[in-house]
């Protein structure tokens, strides 16, 4: 009789956690129209996408990090597929003026130039008299890299910013200035090189998330809440730490507002003072999925929620915040949006929506 119980408390159990994984219907509004437009075959889970001026970029697990191409005709090429590492490609990003992409896994940061038009490596040339910049990459981070952004500050100075699971650590920035060499094969010539160094900021507890906007940073700070930050120079002045309902794992900028992925809690909404200078806690709501990621589209958010796919939230009204829709995307772990096209990065590679206003 004993065996019969433990086996029909262990079955509950799993119904019970199956039905928390799977939410509840909920009220829409149907502010926009959405279709899905085509699927980019990554060959592995696509875990994050960045796209530029038609070239899409993708951290696709363990076939490492490609890049994919938009032709005028509608359709899209790959053309370039490469692995940094042993581990699964799980983030990538471009400063799109240098051309230098970053990426990482869970065994560290890499970064290396792109060509123009970003679809593949930039090469090693040489002319007479004629400046070059070498193809050459290299690493950064830790095995615990969570997110990052970039910015460049001049032509010769571009910041990485990144954060990670390590309490301890709180803020990396990592500065890569392009320095010029004499090339042993130019005649009265010389190269252009990216070298790397670092600084550190604490912001205590465990960071998960970040965003930039000027000199304003935010950072999510999971149990902990979400922060606001003031970057001077290298230095990181504290403006407010906001406590929210969850695990805050992300965060994203959006007009006078910082938003929030707060995982199973939904979604948060703060406004910002007067002067960037304090941080309010303005709304939350529940979307049916737990919130991983966010991304903007005009005044909707769009909501990454792992494998309840994607959720858009109609923020004309940030103090009363609606769900809009949802999107059965299959299991979504980041989104990009550009124009009016929703990159999904999914278990089934890249999907692109389609998006416009009703």
């Amino acid at each position: 009789m004993k065996r019969i119980i433990l086996s029909a408390s262990v079955l509950i159990l799993v119904l019970l956690l199956a039905a928390c994984l799977k939410p509840d219907p909920i009220n829409t509004s149907f502010a926009s129209d959405v279709y899905l437009m085509d699927v980019l075959e990554t060959g592995a889970y696509a875990r994050d996408v960045y796209v530029h001026d038609g070239a899409i970029l993708v951290a696709a697990s363990q076939a490492g990090n490609q890049s994919w191409q938009e032709k005028s005709d509608g359709s899209v090429e790959k053309t370039l597929e490469y692995k940094f590492g042993d581990d699964p490609a799980l983030r990538v990003i471009v400063e799109p003026e240098t051309r230098l992409m970053f990426t990482f896994d869970r065994g560290g940061g890499f970064f290396k130039k792109l060509s123009p038009g970003l679809h593949s490596f930039d090469s090693v040339y040489a002319q007479h008299g004629v400046n070059v910049e070498t193809s050459e990459g290299g690493t950064y981070g830790s095995g615990g890299n969570e997110d990052f952004a970039v910015r460049k500050i001049n032509d010769s100075l571009v910041a990485l910013y990144v954060i990670d699971r390590t309490s301890n650590d709180g803020l990396k920035q990592y500065y890569f200035n392009r320095y010029y060499k004499e090339a042993d094969f130019l005649y009265d010539g010389e190269y252009f090189y990216w070298e790397l160094s670092n600084a550190g900021a604490s912001t205590g507890g465990i960071n998960l998330g970040l965003d930039l906007r000027d000199t304003l940073m935010a950072i999510s700070h999971d149990e902990l809440g979400v922060g606001l930050y003031r970057l001077d120079g290298v230095e990181l002045d504290t403006l407010g730490v906001v406590n929210t309902p969850g695990e805050a794992l992300e965060v994203k900028f959006y007009d006078n507002y910082l938003l929030s992925a707060n995982n199973w809690a939904g979604m948060g909404i703060f406004s910002i003072g007067a002067g960037d200078s304090s941080l309010t806690h303005l709304a939350d709501i529940e979307v049916g999925g737990w919130v991983k990621q966010i991304s903007v589209w005009n005044d909707i958010a769009v909501l990454s929620c792992g494998e309840n796919g994607i959720f858009l939230v109609d923020l004309s009204d940030p103090e009363i915040p609606q769900v809009d829709q949802p999107i059965d995307a299959g299991y979504t772990y980041r989104t990009h949006v550009a124009g009016n096209i929703i990159y999904a990065a999914t278990r089934e590679g890249v999907k692109r929506y389609h998006i416009e206003s009703r």
